[in-house]
């Protein structure tokens, strides 16, 4: 790959230049990789296809929250986007889904590529995310994403302890690296290459390197102050304009491999002039230098007046903090006293509610008691009734009686 100045590397990029390099670093190298890859494949399948001036169809696997479309030359693809985090409508063609079961037919894409995303897949589901890429790429599929070696586990070892010490957290991506291991560079080519397509590697990313900038901005973001938040982007910016076109020394942290189905061979052979190994050298030596003294000059804010600043904002939040309480205690007074009103309130409904019914209990007993002195009276007199029919009823017996042995008797 020719060695671009930065004034030249600015003007390419003009004028999105001012938002494109300060964006952070890591992402920065490998969506400039993807440009310059895309740029390839464009040619090489554009000259294959009768109507040369159809843009092609990418598709970008993992690719939250659509950085590549600011890489991609719009003239030349029109790009879909999808991602397991949901869509909120901000991002034109993004879809929600996972590259498990990608949502396409077989052939859809033109190219698919996928950045900083095998390493998020647990080992096992890693055969069966390459084959739905391989799936749904017509021609061609391009994968960048830290790879395996003593040197970055060492350095992803080194990075989660420093964050646990000066920030008192863990690195949610870090954890998942040390989770699912991070993949197998060669088996990662193989499996291209076992399905019959042809593949082009290299490395990038000296992780010596990857590992000073990512101690830098941990250590910016640990400061959780506005000067060291906004000089976190021009330290992206000088390390995106200085050292990107260089930082492809051994020993790498990330890997890339495009590959292309029969037919698209020749770009394989541009790829591999652009990007041939570059072995340890003393101008790598020399970069690592300038990001020590960078770093050196990072640990230097926090003394004179950083520590007085922190200092004043240390008693500026407890002071907010304190008002804070007083105005939440005051809140809950005010809620106490209306909650203590209401609470009378309702004892004095109950207390209502219960004389009244008490008094009605007392009427109901009442008019229940004569009810029953009712009816015991009408028991008595029913009774008083029942002895004096019997009564009649025996006399009108003795008289026929009397009567009838008259009556034989004559």
């Amino acid at each position: 790959m020719t060695t671009m100045l930065p004034s030249d590397l600015e003007t390419s990029l003009a004028p999105r230049e001012g938002r494109l390099l300060t964006i952070p670093f890591d992402q920065y190298g490998r969506l400039r990789i993807a440009q310059h890859l895309t740029e390839l494949l464009y040619d090489v399948i554009s000259a294959r296809n009768v109507d040369s001036t159809r843009r092609l169809r990418i598709l970008d696997v993992g690719g939250y929250p659509g950085n590549l479309r600011d890489f991609v030359n719009p003239d030349q693809y029109d790009l879909t986007i999808l991602d397991v985090v949901p869509d909120d409508g901000s991002i034109p063609g993004y879809l929600q889904g996972t590259g498990l079961g990608l949502p396409f037919p077989d052939g859809s894409f033109d190219i698919v590529t996928s950045l900083d995303v095998l390493e998020h897949i647990p080992d096992p589901d890693r055969p069966a995310f390459l084959s739905e890429i391989m799936r749904v790429a017509r021609h061609a599929a391009l994968l960048i994403n830290p790879i395996q070696s003593l040197q970055a586990d060492v350095a992803e070892e080194t990075l989660d302890e420093y964050i646990r010490w000066i920030m008192d957290a863990q690195q949610a991506q870090l954890a998942e690296h040390r989770e699912f291991g991070l993949p197998d560079f060669p088996k990662t080519a193989g499996q291209f290459s076992d399905a019959g397509w042809h593949t082009a590697t290299f490395k990038l990313a000296n992780v010596y390197n990857w590992l000073f900038m990512m101690v830098a901005k941990h250590y910016l973001i640990s400061l959780r102050d506005e000067k060291a938040s906004a000089f976190e982007p021009a330290l992206d910016r000088f390390y995106n304009l200085t050292f990107f076109e260089t930082d492809r020394s051994e020993p790498n942290y990330r890997g890339a491999v495009l590959a292309v189905r029969p037919g698209l061979e020749s770009v394989l052979e541009r790829v591999d002039t652009a990007y041939p190994p570059l072995p340890p050298s003393e101008s790598s030596n020399g970069v690592r230098l300038a990001l020590t003294q960078v770093l050196m000059n990072l640990l230097n804010l926090k003394s004179g007046n950083h520590e007085d600043h922190l200092l004043r904002q240390q008693m500026e939040r407890r002071d907010k903090h304190i008002a804070g309480m007083e105005t939440r205690i005051a809140t809950q007074d005010i809620q106490a006293s209306a909650l203590r009103t209401q609470l009378s309130e309702v004892q004095a409904h109950i207390i209502n509610v219960q004389t009244g019914y008490e008094t009605e209990f007392a009427s109901q007993k009442a008019y229940v008691t004569r009810l029953e002195d009712e009816v015991k009276a009408k028991d008595e007199h029913i009774l008083y009734l029942e002895k004096l029919l019997q009564g009649l009823q025996s006399g009108r017996v003795f008289r026929l009686t009397r009567s009838m042995s008259r009556f034989l008797h004559k």
